[in-house]
């Protein structure tokens, strides 16, 4: 029979606490020494339990053994009364971001940082107030979006720490500014990030997605207009590294959504969008976004399944991502994947769109259409059509317009209307790859319908926010591509006949007046659009053959949605841009064919035939210049040209600027 326990023998609290009862003499002969608390043998010794484990051995008389569970519990209630009341004193915003809580301030702690003043973990953003008329440029006053965030007086050893960037510093004045802007105008456009986090917060946790930020709201910053150039190629190195950061993979995906939705305009450095979007798609997968519901298992550590509101908000992430990836690809006239071709079931796609707002789900259905029409087309054929080919299309087409008409009816606001109404006219211009069965297709009345349309969506934000230099570059590729639509059936004799012309020439010179709002530097596209749409208008030989007669054909027929708006450059270069004229010439053999001779296509007149059979691979065709209308007139290259509208990689183009022999042709490898 054990011996009974003494009066006086205790136990150390950390055995009381693990519930491990005091031994006595006798049961130290037949159990483990570390199995129960043997402090009362001797006091002035740690139990050699906690000198097993190392742990402080204390005996406490007031000791109350404490429940983990019920400690927990009690913390969480604790921790949502705080946030009542915080919510109480401080109203938010009434309409909040879908995905507020998917910065890293909602998912961990704020760390400190080295060598600064202690900071407050108070989510309230401080930032003072200031007249809109400093927000836009030209004077043009901002008018209030949507209900900015409350200020909140700024606490002891919170304010808003200078910071610089390779040498360019921006003071935290005019950082508190910029974040305001950018939560009070850009916000709206991509709710990704939250609006309570603090200016100091966001650059702890990534400095890369602090100056996405800032480079994003400094777009129209008048007190300082140096700032959005000055930062531009720094940024963007930024991103390229950003892959390689230690901070949570989805700063960086937050960065790159806006980087990608407001990029930086092209100054001294190559446009990096297109890269960059592929970038953003597959450091997404690679974290396992396209699989929000098992996206622990892509994780290096082990780590619970997501909760339902994590589940949501990483949805939420992955639908922007594919959104703006998909539409990089469509500006950049390049072949986006389909959401069906991404690595996910039938099952999860529709667990997607079950999760994700019903808005993101509508712009997602757009893209999806535009993406899977694509690539039906070019099943089809594009470089050079038959009458059959033509037909095909034509049905083709007014197929996925009828799967427009379905998506039509679930928009409600403008924002809707505008997404659907991209989508219908980027289907739409497909129709223009068509030469024999063009005007027989009877499209014009619709196309001009649709760019209309969407130019009138445009302009009604525009009378809501007061300026334009805030909105997406998705909005400034729309712009171009209903005026140049436009362009085009004013240009033609036959296409504007009984047509409401006066409703078209309105529309063009809207988005003349509308590009000039979102100019925010010399060197955008925005400003470029303006100039080509003014030099186009006034033309009388755009769109137009040697001889007067009209030129229907698209010569620029492999950048898909894309090839009405360089087609559309293409001619303004031919007529307004001098120095590219003289680097070519063109050559009319006599069998009435015409082909090209420039710095890039040499050849003697004994290689001429030689010469048109390398022309016809590169432009898809030839045809007689008394028939058909050759798709190859006018056509050249200059290598500037190529590199301002992205059809190199850089500013040196493709090619080498070097003496190239004589009767070199390599024109089908020009692509």
């Amino acid at each position: 029979m054990a011996e009974p326990l003494k009066k006086g023998k205790k136990a150390c609290t950390e055995c009381r606490q693990q519930k491990v009862p005091i031994v006595s003499c006798r049961e130290t002969l037949f159990t483990s020494p570390f199995a129960k608390c043997d402090v009362y043998l001797n006091p002035d010794e740690p139990c050699t339990r906690c000198r097993k484990v190392n742990a402080s051995c204390v005996i406490s008389d007031p000791f109350r053994r404490e429940h983990k569970r019920k400690r927990m519990s009690e913390l969480q209630q604790e921790s949502e009364d705080l946030r009542r009341k915080l919510r109480v004193s401080h109203p938010v915003d009434p309409h909040p971001s879908p995905i507020a809580l998917l910065t890293a301030a909602a998912e961990m702690a704020p760390r400190s940082e080295p060598n600064s003043d202690s900071m407050s973990g108070t989510p309230n953003i401080s930032l003072p107030s200031y007249p809109p008329q400093l927000l836009a440029p030209n004077g043009l006053e901002i008018s209030p979006s949507t209900p900015a965030p409350a200020p909140a007086p700024a606490l002891e050893g919170d304010t808003t720490r200078s910071r610089s960037l390779h040498g360019v510093e921006v003071r935290g004045d005019e950082i508190d500014d910029l974040f305001h802007i950018f939560f009070r105008h850009y916000a709206q456009f991509l709710p990704i990030l939250d609006p309570e986090t603090r200016p100091n917060t966001y650059y702890i946790q990534s400095p890369f997605l602090f100056w996405c930020i800032v480079g994003v709201s400094c777009r129209a910053y008048a007190r300082n207009p140096t700032l959005l150039m000055a930062l531009a190629r720094s940024v963007i190195e930024m991103a390229f590294l950003s892959a390689l950061s230690t901070s949570p993979p989805w700063h960086t995906i937050q960065g790159l959504l806006l980087l990608l939705t407001w990029p930086f305009p092209k100054g001294e450095h190559p446009d990096v969008t297109f890269p960059l979007s592929g970038m953003l798609l597959h450091i997404a997968m690679q974290n396992g976004l396209h699989i929000p519901m098992s996206s622990h298992e892509f994780s290096r550590v082990k780590m619970p399944a997501p909760s339902e509101a994590d589940l949501v908000r990483r949805s939420e992430l992955w639908a922007h991502t594919v959104i703006v990836y998909q539409r990089v690809c469509v500006t950049k006239g390049q072949l986006p994947r389909a959401l069906v071709s991404l690595p996910q079931d039938p099952a999860q796609r529709q667990a997607l769109f079950d999760i994700i707002a019903p808005w993101m789900v509508l712009k997602l259905r757009c893209q999806e259409l535009i993406a899977r029409c694509s690539e039906a087309v070019l099943e089809n054929g594009m470089r050079s059509m038959s009458l059959d080919q033509e037909r095909a299309l034509d049905i083709l087409l007014r197929t996925y317009e009828g799967q427009i008409d379905e998506l039509e009816l679930q928009a409600v606001t403008d924002e809707e209307r505008f997404d659907t109404g991209l989508c219908r006219l980027a289907i739409q211009t497909f129709h223009l790859y068509k030469i024999q069965t063009l005007v027989s297709s009877a499209f014009y009345p619709r196309l001009l319908v649709t760019a209309c349309g969407l130019i009138d969506y445009v302009q009604s934000l525009a009378d809501r926010l007061g300026c334009l230099a805030m909105c997406p570059a998705q909005m400034g590729f729309a712009i171009l591509l209903a005026s140049t639509s436009l362009l085009r059936i004013l240009k033609s004799n036959t296409a504007s006949h009984g047509l409401e012309t006066t409703r078209a020439r309105a529309a063009v010179f809207t988005a003349i007046n509308m590009a000039k709002q979102m100019t925010v530097d010399s060197a955008d596209m925005a400003a470029k659009t303006v100039t080509i749409l003014n030099s186009i208008w006034n033309s009388t030989r755009a769109f137009r053959k040697a001889d007067g007669g009209e030129y229907t054909a698209l010569r620029i027929r492999s950048r898909l949605v894309l090839s009405p708006i360089l087609d559309t450059v293409w001619w303004w270069r031919d007529e307004f841009d001098p120095p590219s004229r003289t680097k070519r010439s063109v050559i009319e053999p006599s069998d009435g064919k015409v082909f090209m001779r420039s710095r890039y296509h040499v050849a003697t007149d004994a290689g001429a035939g030689a010469a048109v059979d390398a022309n016809r691979d590169f432009a898809g065709c030839m045809v007689p210049s008394s028939g058909i209308p050759d798709q190859n007139n006018a056509f050249h290259l200059d290598e500037q040209f190529l590199a301002d509208f992205e059809w190199a990689l850089g500013d040196d183009a493709l090619f080498s600027l070097d003496p190239l022999p004589a009767n070199w042709a390599p024109a089908s490898n020009l692509l």
